[in-house]
């Protein structure tokens, strides 16, 4: 019998799996994105996935597309190495209907094609990503149709810690991240420091060839980070957030490998806020700027009120008020937007049943005003036996640099519903959505007479998405199994480019070592059409292998190696220019083969 690539995936990885789930339970863990305030993961409805520290630590992850890789419905595009330009997509929708923030500071380029600019998001002190997928502007407003993103920084715990990371390897990689923080009675603080060097490789290359045949594209970052808080008493408190990154990072011209120019990037994030607890009510009053400096300057300036009351045993309702103005400071265009919104969560049944209410409110002086909303229901059987449903309506706002570029007028927002059911038992979980979105942005005419406009009909997207972990004791492994298929069509029912209509993953983390623990991350993306109606090349069906090894010389010191791309698989994730035929490609985008990591990293 002959089995396809994808088939054979499944089957090596269920094969590996056992039938026995190890009890494991998120009641303990805490997700703040779900309603602006913080809540029990078990309490959440939404399908959500928390990235620890411990999990990025233990696999290396270096950028956040690295940490997102491994969640089902999840996928990224890079043109090349570290810092050339990265897209995400979400359950088959890009990466403007995904909203990213940092420490809940809205992330989207207001000088973008929509989206944050992902290539420059590093994760040396991020203590956890809350991920949440489905529609979810009911809670955050604009650019949450497919889900969102929250990478939160490190905070100062109980006393006086610290850390220090040093990783080098392949293409003159090197890597240095310090953290210190300290926590007592009357307040507390957090530092973190990170520069990232690296010669890298060719982000464009022949067809076919390798990427040491062509000169390396560079890339260096720094990041710093200051996280403040002072307790005036047990009710009061004040945080003071302050972060910055710059990096430079070389790219290449589609049409030639050798010809390469260089982009530099700045970010700039401040915020204060002031926090009071009393009792079952709490509120945080807060005021940020994000200046994003990429081509262009821009910045996100913010204000807003949030916060939660329990107003009766495992009843919460929570609330935010806010007002964002996007401004573009080199010529001065800007809007703003003003939100207002309230979530609802009832638990009944010693919290066997959980039901989500949301509705928010955004008003615009540029274009027209959105009403969206979103309702949970989670059921839980037993401790690992549950099913939820959620429904919800969302939107994303063009940008500033797509509302005022060129030609363009009246542009509105896009429009989406969506559905997702789920199924969970005994360590598995099992999603169906779908949704449809109209009003989709596009770009149209040429130069000089170019513009962005609103196209007619719906596009649809569905699918569905297994995970299941395990811990197999006579085998002393941890088992994750991930699979994802995607469907994703325009108004036409024509596929739409470079998504991954297939996608499984298995990750395998042996500890039976003596302290040492062996990780090995296998993926395979299934059929991918870099162009639209399942044209261009198949850039997919291909495998990639991932290994870390771990050894700890003490409880504070750790030494590490990792591979990226063990067996050399030959792939790209994007064409950068065909032959004739628009079939053959003639330049892609290098994924820079296999490339070997070493570092210590230490703790105090």
């Amino acid at each position: 019998m002959k089995y396809s690539s994808l088939t054979s995936a499944i089957m090596i990885a269920l094969a590996t799996s056992s039938t026995q789930a190890e009890e494991t339970s998120t009641l303990n863990q805490v997700n703040v994105t779900a309603s602006h305030i913080p809540m029990s993961q078990h309490a959440v409805t939404a399908s959500s996935v928390v990235i620890t520290a411990d999990d990025i630590a233990e696999n290396h992850y270096r950028t956040l597309n690295d940490a997102l890789t491994s969640i089902p419905g999840i996928t990224f595009v890079r043109n090349g190495g570290l810092g050339t330009n990265t897209s995400i997509f979400m359950r088959g929708q890009s990466g403007r209907s995904v909203l990213v923030l940092v420490d809940g500071v809205d992330m989207t380029n207001p000088m973008g094609t929509g989206g944050a600019i992902l290539s420059s998001l590093l994760l040396s002190d991020v203590e956890r990503i809350e991920v949440l997928k489905g529609a979810q502007s009911g809670i955050w407003g604009s650019n949450a149709s497919a889900g969102v993103i929250n990478i939160i920084t490190k905070q100062a715990k109980d006393g006086t810690r610290g850390s220090a990371l040093f990783e080098t390897g392949d293409n003159n990689y090197n890597k240095l991240a310090v953290s210190l923080s300290s926590a007592e009675e009357g307040g507390d603080f957090s530092v973190s420091f990170s520069q990232l060097n690296t010669d890298g490789f060719s982000a464009v290359k022949a067809y076919k060839s390798y990427e040491q045949n062509y000169e390396d594209d560079a890339f260096n970052q720094t990041d710093f980070s200051m996280n403040m808080g002072i307790n005036i008493n047990p009710a009061h408190r004040l945080e003071v957030l302050l972060k910055t990154a710059q990096s430079t990072s070389n790219y290449d011209y589609t049409t030639n490998p050798n010809q390469s120019a260089s982009v530099d990037y700045e970010n700039t994030i401040k915020r204060l806020q002031y926090l009071y607890t009393h009792n079952a009510f709490n509120s945080t009053v807060y005021v940020s700027q994000n200046n994003i400096k990429q081509y262009n300057d821009a910045v996100i300036n913010s204000v807003g009120l949030k916060g939660g009351y329990q107003y009766a045993t495992d009843q919460a309702l929570s609330f935010v008020l806010n007002n964002n103005q996007y401004e573009n400071l080199t010529t001065g265009d800007s809007y703003y937007n003003t939100g207002v919104g309230v979530t609802n969560t009832n638990q009944f049944n010693n919290n066997s049943l959980i039901f989500t209410q949301s509705i928010r409110s955004d008003q615009y002086n540029t274009f027209k005003g959105k009403t969206t909303g979103k309702l949970g229901l989670k059921k839980t059987f037993q401790k690992d036996l549950f099913i939820s449903a959620n429904v919800g309506t969302a939107y994303n706002a063009p940008t500033l640099f797509q509302s005022t570029y060129g030609l363009t007028s009246n542009l509105q927002p896009e429009e989406t519903i969506g559905f997702d059911v789920s199924i969970g038992a005994y360590g598995a979980e099992l999603t169906y959505y779908e949704s449809r979105a109209k009003n989709l942005i596009n770009y149209a005419g040429s130069w000089p007479n170019d513009y962005y406009e609103n196209l007619a009909g719906i596009s649809k997207f569905s699918g569905v998405e297994f995970s299941y972990s395990n811990y197999v004791e006579k085998a002393n492994t941890l088992v994750n199994l991930t699979f994802a298929q995607v469907s994703a069509k325009d108004d036409n029912n024509e596929s739409l480019a470079r998504r991954a209509e297939q996608t499984v993953g298995l990750n395998l983390l042996y500890d039976g070592f003596n302290r040492l623990t062996i990780g090995i991350n296998n993926r395979y993306i299934g059929n991918m059409f870099d162009q639209a109606n399942r044209s261009g090349a198949n850039i997919g069906d291909y495998y990639v292998t991932d290994v870390n090894v771990n050894y700890t010389l003490n409880k504070q010191v750790t030494l590490y190696a990792n591979v990226l791309n063990l067996f050399d698989a030959d792939y790209t994730q994007a064409v950068a220019t065909y032959q004739a035929d628009n079939v053959t490609p003639q330049n892609v985008y290098s994924n820079g083969g296999s490339q070997l990591f070493v570092g210590v990293q230490g703790k105090f």
